[in-house]
């Protein structure tokens, strides 16, 4: 059987990828010298950076964070300690 991952913790990843992705669209999408952007060369802010940041500040609040521990699937209870076997 496989393992049952909750709703939550699987949009929790979902949440953490949009927002990794359009962090990487936001970095691409940067102004040059001549006040266009280096990759789609339009007047910047360009609708691509102004979209992904959007999305990062929309995804953000529910994106696991690195440090943040995921809940064991198997326990039901998440804030019960488990009994060891001894």
């Amino acid at each position: 059987m496989g393992v049952y991952e909750s709703q939550v913790v699987a949009f929790a990843r979902y949440a953490a990828a949009q927002v990794a992705y359009h962090e990487r669209v936001v970095a691409q999408h940067q102004i040059d010298g001549t006040g266009c952007c280096r990759s789609c060369g339009r007047v910047w802010p360009c609708d691509q950076l102004q979209h992904s940041r959007g999305m990062v500040d929309h995804f953000s609040q529910w994106a696991l964070a690195e440090k943040q521990a995921i809940p064991d699937p198997e326990l039901v209870r998440p804030y019960v300690e488990p009994v060891g076997d001894g």
